[in-house]
């Protein structure tokens, strides 16, 4: 039998703590009949920007600091349309203020992805990330890739939730990955905030302006991913 490193005796002991600390946690919800309320609640909030509006407008002064940890929160949890709050901040804080919460909950989100990833390890990765996302984008764990993820977070359409978990098995350093996924953001983050503020300000010439854009950049990545993908892997090839 092989020994266990050290290192990896205690990211193991993290790992199963967590998970366990989850698993508690959930059945406690389940045992005291708070858990079905609690997703019901969690998907009327998700389910459609009005919902989502109204409820973070409800915290009144305490709103943006609502709106940045649900942004947060759906970084962390994949499945939740970033797109919606993107849209959602710009329309009730405008674009300057929508911008500026939309980048510290998805940079405070990525964080937390990432060093998920870091601290557990592939068997996390595996629960969020498809086997054949990690095939495909596998090369991004065995160098740093700066320049390459940075390519990938500011793609349109790109899965950027699943590069954090991704690239937290890779030996990118964390302020290197606090300042790629930041930047690498910013673009779709801009769009989608004036978008947002757009519609509630009826500026129907911007918002369309913005949707010609955000559909161009969309139609030209759809029809050339595989070519766009398959050349960032060669160059990251070519770069080890």
């Amino acid at each position: 039998m092989k020994a266990i490193k050290p290192e990896d005796r205690k990211r193991l002991i993290v790992a199963m703590s967590l998970l366990a600390a989850i698993a508690a946690a959930i059945a406690a919800l389940a045992v005291t009949g708070h858990l079905g309320p609690l997703w019901s609640k969690m998907w009327e909030v998700f389910k459609d920007r009005e919902g989502l509006r109204t409820y973070i407008e409800g915290w009144g002064s305490r709103a943006p600091a609502v709106f940045i940890i649900l942004q947060a929160f759906q970084v962390v949890f994949a499945p939740i349309p970033g797109e919606l709050t993107g849209v959602v901040g710009g329309f009730i804080f405008g674009a300057g203020p929508g911008i500026l919460y939309s980048s510290i909950g998805l940079t405070v989100g990525s964080i937390i992805a990432f060093a998920a990833a870091r601290i557990i390890g592939l068997p996390l990765v595996k629960l969020v990330v498809s086997e054949e996302s990690l095939g495909k984008f596998g090369f991004l764990t065995r160098r740093k890739g700066i320049m390459i993820s940075l390519a990938f977070f500011i793609i349109p359409g790109f899965p950027k939730d699943i590069l954090s978990y991704i690239l937290g098995l890779s030996p990118m350093r964390w302020l290197t990955f606090v300042v790629v996924c930041t930047l690498g953001r910013i673009p779709g983050t801009i769009m989608l905030s004036f978008s947002g503020s757009a519609v509630y300000d009826e500026n129907w010439t911007l918002l369309i302006a913005m949707s010609v854009i955000c559909i161009i950049a969309l139609g030209i990545f759809v029809l050339l991913r595989d070519r766009i993908e398959t050349w960032l892997s060669s160059k990251s090839h070519d770069a080890a």
